[in-house]
């Protein structure tokens, strides 16, 4: 019935494209506060306040992660508040990334949602400039102009 040389592959993880086989899995009971590390694959449900890097990260619709992720591969299905930063992003249409997203391969699903910037790996390589992003303040007036306290919208004429 029962046979040493006999091997189950349903029970067996896929390997990562680095070789690793082990897989650690999160439930959706479980809560992390700090970053998380592992050369292997993570199957997060929960939620993780802190980074992750890993090489295989497969985030469900639950999983909420609250800081930056650094994988080989990125399948994002629930909640990423920070940067992820992976050759190979999938964006699952459950998935809200509120982050700037690096890729080298990117696959987005219809109905995903990113609020951030997306960029290749490549470009950012070439271009080792740091990107500025300008957030527009409460206008000076220009010089020579002049700003009248009186009826609104005025000017004298001149």
């Amino acid at each position: 019935m029962f046979s040493r040389n006999a091997t189950t592959t349903a029970a067996t993880p896929k390997a990562a494209k680095n070789g690793a086989t082990a897989l650690s899995f999160l439930g959706p009971e479980v809560v992390i506060s700090g970053d998380l590390a592992t050369g292997s694959q993570l199957h997060l449900e929960g939620r993780i306040d802190g980074n992750v890097r890993c090489a295989q990260l497969i985030q469900g619709g639950t999983g909420i992660i609250a800081g930056d992720i650094l994988a080989d591969e990125a399948r994002i299905g629930g909640l990423v508040q920070g940067t992820v930063n992976a050759a190979s992003v999938i964006v699952e249409a459950s998935a809200r990334i509120t982050g700037d997203v690096t890729y080298e391969m990117i696959s987005m699903a219809a109905g995903a949602r990113i609020d951030g910037r997306l960029a290749r790996r490549e470009a950012l390589a070439q271009n080792a400039a740091p990107l500025l992003i300008a957030t527009p303040t409460e206008a000076e007036p220009k010089a020579g102009t002049e700003l009248f306290a009186g009826e609104a919208g005025r000017r004298p004429a001149g």
